[in-house]
């Protein structure tokens, strides 16, 4: 039986529980990757982001760190933490042209990886009936 949060009467997967579950749908099963959730923007590697992601592509190990959404503040978009998650399990899948040190490259893989996790969600999302 899954871990899950009571919210408004409705039970929702736990953000671990999302790992587990977007790990398996990602083929990601053989990474080792931790998820600090909840965390606080001071303690970010980099400011203005809902989560960020460090990896060893070697040894195939990761953190991902998604920041609590009551920190997320004021922004255009609403806080979605599955897709942070998602996001940054995409850019485990895409390490090995991430970070190439071309900026226009890398902001169009970033942009490439937000749309995916976008419709990949979306698409989870209508096949649940959520």
């Amino acid at each position: 039986m899954k871990n899950t949060d009571l919210v408004m009467g409705v039970k929702h997967p736990t953000t671990q529980d999302l790992l587990i579950e977007w790990k398996q749908r990602l083929e990601l099963n053989d990474w080792i990757i931790k998820l600090n959730d909840n965390v606080s923007p001071n303690d970010m590697q980099l400011q203005g982001v809902s989560g960020e992601c460090v990896w060893d592509e070697i040894h195939k190990a990761a953190t991902i760190n998604i920041i609590d959404d009551k920190d997320y503040g004021d922004r255009i978009l609403p806080f979605d933490k599955e897709k942070t998650l998602v996001h940054e399990l995409l850019h485990i899948k895409f390490c090995m042209i991430d970070k190439g040190g071309n900026e226009l490259f890398d902001k169009i893989l970033h942009q490439l990886i937000e749309d995916i996790a976008k419709a990949l969600v979306k698409a989870k999302r209508c096949e649940n009936g959520t």
